[in-house]
C-alpha cells in the first residue's frame, strides 16, 4: 500500500512515514511538506494522511474544488473535514491494514471517490460495449460497477481473488468463484466475437501468448486504464 503523509513538522511526517513503513513489507509511505507536491503524490497513493497545518487545509479545498478522478483515502490526524474518511493519530496506526480491510469488506471506497462512482460505471458501460462484450452474458450483473471501483481505487487490482471479487459479490449477491467465471467468461466471448480492430486499439500487446487473449487481470486493468484515462479528461 501506498501511503503520503503531508504535515508541516519534519518529525511529525518522520514519525509517520516510520510507523507507516513498519506495517510490513508491502506498506510504503513518502513525506510531503507542501500542497502541491502532495497532490501529485496521492494521484498514485492508497491513503493519504493529513495532519494540522495550513497545507493540509489548502490541500482538502483544491480536492473539494476538483476531486480527482481516482483519489485516495484521506485520514486525517487532528483534522475534520467532510471529504475525510477517518482519523487516526500516531499510536493508532498498526490498526490501519484492519481498517482498510473493514471499509473494502464493506464496500466502502474513498469517500471523495464514491462520487464520481455513477458516473464512471455510465462510463465503463460505453467502454464495454465499445468492445463487443455481449449484454446477455451474466457479467454485465457486475462488470461495469466492478471496472468502475477498481478505476477509482486502483488498489484493487493488486489481489483480484482477496479483494475484488469478493467486493463485487457482496455488492450483487454472488459468490466469488461465480463473479471469476462470470469475468473469464466475459472476457472469452469479447475475444471471440468482439471487434478486432477495438481490441488490439485497447489491448496491444498485453494478452497471454499461451491463450492468445488477456487474463481477467489484464482485461481489467486495462479497462480501468482507459477509464482513468476517459475521467482525467473531463477533470
Amino acid at each position: 500500500m501506498n501511503c503520503v503523509v503531508l504535515s508541516a513538522s519534519p518529525a511529525q511526517r518522520e514519525r509517520f512515514v516510520l510507523n507507516v513503513e513498519n506495517l510490513g513489507d508491502d506498506w510504503r509511505c513518502v513525506p510531503s511538506g507542501d500542497t502541491v507536491t502532495a497532490y501529485e503524490q496521492s494521484r498514485r497513493a492508497d491513503i493519504l494522511i493529513l495532519c494540522p497545518c495550513r497545507a493540509s487545509e489548502e490541500l482538502l479545498s483544491r480536492m473539494s474544488r476538483r476531486p480527482m478522478a481516482s483519489p485516495p483515502y484521506l485520514l486525517g490526524s487532528g483534522l475534520s473535514h467532510p471529504l475525510l474518511d477517518g482519523c487516526l493519530s500516531p499510536e493508532e496506526l498498526p490498526s490501519l491494514p484492519d481498517w482498510l480491510i473493514c471499509r473494502e469488506m464493506a464496500g466502502l471506497l474513498p469517500r471523495a471517490a464514491m462520487a464520481h462512482l455513477p458516473g464512471m460505471t455510465c462510463l465503463a458501460r460505453g467502454l464495454l460495449r465499445a468492445l463487443s462484450v455481449p449484454s446477455g452474458l451474466g457479467a454485465w450483473r457486475f462488470l461495469p460497477d466492478m471496472a468502475a471501483m477498481a478505476a477509482l481505487h486502483p488498489a484493487l487490482l493488486t489481489d483480484l481473488r482477496s479483494r475484488l471479487y469478493p467486493l463485487s459479490a457482496r455488492r450483487h449477491g454472488m459468490t466469488p468463484a461465480a463473479v471469476e467465471r462470470s469475468l473469464r467468461l466475459c472476457v472469452e466471448s469479447a475475444w471471440s466475437r468482439g471487434r478486432l480492430e477495438a481490441l488490439e486499439r485497447f489491448f496491444g500487446q498485453s494478452v497471454d501468448p499461451e491463450r492468445g487473449k488477456p487474463t481477467n487481470r489484464e482485461f481489467l486493468r486495462r479497462v480501468c486504464d482507459q477509464l482513468t484515462a476517459a475521467a482525467g479528461r473531463l477533470e
